[in-house]
């Protein structure tokens, strides 16, 4: 399966790569030549019935793992030609598969790399087929001398060699995935068809192989390179995989593949997609929904990374070794590893390490990958919470967050033994976990003074039931509070290098009944720059600006930091205070707060905001209009990377009466989005997802090309948050659709294929 996400698109505009110092504005513009609105999507993924019927043959058949092929009268050299069977991503059928004639480019010490000839020249070159022979067999992020294949070899086990070659072959190719501009493709993938005999198949390779995509993945740059490296990593990992328990379950062969990454020295995989999302079944892989099965990656990425980080990678190793599935598996490989883990122990603890991360509390409650984004909770503001019931899923966590009071009590009523409640208590100087006694009231004379937050962790470490759990509180409060909204997490990285004029902004959402206390900057100098506060229009073109809710305002930096360079001054001394509680302004709608930038990138008297780089959430919140971006005068978000986005340093202060507050906040997404449909082209049913920032009116529906609508999808009054709608198209003829969605803030448009 292939490679995360490296460029998100929302509502139309495009989230470009940028590079954070002006000399490297050029690569900017050479690094964008992704066609908009394309993402990578996993092959594998699509494969997966085919797969199971594959494994049933196994069990079926034995004998044929153990049979032998004859050796190869002489290996593949450069200049080799031969015509491997590659599959046809729109049919997914057996009889699909095709013969790609292609031309080994390089021989290495663990791999050839063959090119598909219709690729070589235009999309492929010798400089390419000589980066990926170096990454596979020499070198990786993590380690200059090691490549992906020792690294692999070590951390997983010796892959399949059905040919009696050790070579494994790496063949890049333009995937047939449908791929027209937009939407979705396979970056690569790894079939296990190719590791059964011909005589059972008659279109196996029956070799160790990859295929790699050259279209719209362009291996002859660097990023191109990296994303495909780490694509290769993954798929390594499910090769290995098979040949040591070819009927694993999904979400162990996954997380094990999205660990191969990180161990490889790529980045985690989209971990603010489950943190989004904590109270959702653990071991679930929602196959046949696309736009939710990215989160079961996220999910299985952050919950394999933490399980290296506790236990090591031999225990991993012993994992995969294993011929037990699912979570007996686990626990075998850490038997196996004389670790007293346990698989329910670490669920438990892992469910507190996504809130705390701290390994000074106690190692067990805490990564070793830094960073990682923290879970999405219900924040309590208000002084009594009357008796309130809520669910929790199986193998899955909830939080529920008391900031700013003091005097906390709080009583949990648990239906059954599998919940566990926990209290996570964070202060300026100390932290700890305590345990929740079920019906028992929990009470923190601490909280207020030694203790600023407690959270709490309301875990289900049941398989198979969901839970529903009672609970109420109550704090003392002092009638007002003040609520910092913030996107950041690390200090300052840089400055973007926008030109003078160029405008800035962070969105921020709702908070009704408040009114904007202040906002804090991270301002680059002490010269002077100009700001204001807009109301949010929810969408990032033609303006995420709309109607200004104040006068402009003027501020400068408290001092002109001496280390104005790499590596910045932690902590950043320029953080300057905006006090706005005279001006009166409500947060009853989204705001976004922003300036313009003074003078030229390269002057000495600019001021700029000050930026840093966390992962890329599923909303952007931070844009920037520049005048002089290759792509064009307009708004957009940059990213720096892969799942790696840049985040201006302001915040938002809210105050807001506890007496008025509702029980709990969540924050919404700020904008509007409209997803591109997946997969697509589609056969017969696709899904479409989109997000609201507030509750509306709102109508999906989809047109044929002569503008008839064919199908009504939604229609009605829809709640703030993320929506995902599935369309059926199985009474419709193959052609190109169109699906739009309007409320009265919001209207666009897409493009969808029906291919039968």
């Amino acid at each position: 399966m292939t490679r995360k996400l490296l460029f998100f698109f929302f509502i139309g505009f495009i989230i470009c790569a940028t590079p954070l110092f002006a000399q490297k504005y050029q690569q900017l513009e050479e690094k964008n030549t992704r066609k908009p609105n394309s993402y990578p999507i996993r092959g594998s993924h699509l494969l997966w019935k085919n797969e199971l019927e594959i494994s049933r043959f196994i069990k079926e058949h034995p004998e044929v793992l153990q049979q032998n092929a004859l050796r190869k009268t002489e290996a593949y050299s450069v200049g080799s030609t031969h015509s491997f069977y590659a599959d046809d991503f729109t049919t997914n059928a057996y009889e699909d598969r095709y013969l790609v004639p292609s031309t080994c480019r390089a021989v290495g010490t663990n791999c050839y790399v063959f090119v598909e000839n219709s690729s070589w020249g235009s999309r492929v070159t010798q400089a390419a087929v000589d980066s990926v022979k170096l990454y596979f067999d020499s070198k990786t992020p993590a380690d200059a001398t090691k490549g992906i294949y020792r690294t692999d070899v070590d951390a997983f086990g010796n892959p399949p060699n059905v040919d009696n070659d050790p070579k494994i072959i790496i063949l890049l190719l333009d995937i047939r995935d449908g791929y027209d501009g937009s939407g979705g493709y396979v970056e690569g993938y790894f079939y296990s068809l190719n590791e059964l005999p011909k005589t059972q198949y008659s279109t196996s390779n029956y070799a160790e192989i990859f295929f790699l995509d050259t279209n719209p993945l362009d291996v002859k740059t660097d990023d191109g390179i990296y994303s495909g490296m780490s694509t290769l990593a993954h798929e390594f990992q499910h090769m290995i995989h098979w040949i040591c328990d070819n009927d694993e379950m999904t979400f162990v062969n996954e997380g094990c593949s999205l660990l191969a990454e990180v161990n490889c020295g790529f980045p985690i995989y989209s971990p603010s997609r489950y943190a989004n999302e904590p109270n959702h079944y653990l071991l679930d892989w929602r196959r046949d929904d696309n736009n939710a099965v990215l989160t079961d990656y996220s999910r299985a990425a952050r919950f394999f990374v933490y399980l290296r980080d506790q236990v090591g990678m031999g225990a991993i190793k012993n994992i995969v070794a294993s011929k037990s599935n699912d979570t007996s598996g686990i626990d075998a490989g850490l038997q196996a590893s004389s670790s007293i883990l346990r698989f329910s122990g670490l669920l438990r603890n892992w469910f507190i390490a996504n809130m705390l991360d701290d390994r000074n509390v106690d190692p067990k409650y805490g990564y070793l990958y830094p960073h990682l984004p923290k879970p999405a909770e219900q924040t309590v503001y208000k002084s009594t919470v009357s008796p309130t019931t809520e669910n929790v899923d199986r193998y899955a966590v909830r939080y529920i967050g008391f900031k700013g009071g003091s005097e906390l009590r709080a009583t949990f009523s648990l239906t059954n033994p599998a919940l566990i409640v926990k209290a996570i208590e964070i202060g300026p100087s100390s932290k700890r976990v305590l345990d929740v006694t079920n019906g028992v009231e929990f009470y923190e004379p601490l909280y207020g003074s030694t203790y600023s937050e407690v959270h709490f962790a309301i875990m289900n470490i049941n398989a198979f039931y969901g839970y529903n759990y009672t609970y109420q509180a109550t704090q003392t409060t002092s009638g007002v509070q003040i609520i910092e909204l913030k996107y950041d997490n690390t200090e300052p990285t840089g400055v973007l290098p926008l030109a003078d004029r160029d405008t800035i902004c962070v969105a921020f959402n709702a908070i009704q009944g408040g009114i904007l206390d202040s906002i804090r900057v991270a301002l680059r100098r002490n010269t002077p720059i100009t700001g204001n506060i807009w109301k949010f229009t929810g969408v990032g073109r033609p303006t995420p600006l709309g109607q200004p809710l104040t006068s402009s305002f003027t501020i400068s930096g408290l001092v002109w930091p001496s280390q104005n360079g790499e590596p910045y001054p932690v902590p950043w001394p320029n953080w300057v205070t905006v006090d706005l509680k005279s001006r009166n302004i409500s947060t009853n709608s989204a705001f976004a707060v922003g300036f313009i930038v003074n003078g030229e990138y390269s002057g000495t008297t600019n001021n700029r905001v000050m930026v840093t780089e966390d992962f890329t959430p599923t909303t952007p919140s931070s844009f920037s209009y520049s005048s002089t971006y290759q792509a064009g005068a307009n708004w957009y978000n940059f990213t720096s990377g892969e799942d790696s986005m840049y985040y201006y340093l302001i915040r938002a202060y809210v105050s807001l009466s506890t007496n008025n507050v509702q029980q709990t906040l969540e924050l919404n997404p700020i904008m509007f989005h409209l997803g591109q449909n997946y997969p697509n082209p589609f056969n017969p049913s696709t899904t479409i997802q989109f997000s609201l920032p507030t509750r509306m009116y709102s109508t999906l529906k989809v047109y044929d090309m002569l503008g008839r609508e064919v199908a009504t999808l939604i229609e009605g009054v829809h709640e703030a948050g993320s929506h995902i709608v599935k369309f059926d198209a199985s009474h419709l003829p193959s052609g190109i659709y169109f699906y739009r969605i309007v409320t009265d803030q919001f209207v666009e448009t897409k493009r969808l294929v029906l291919l039968k």
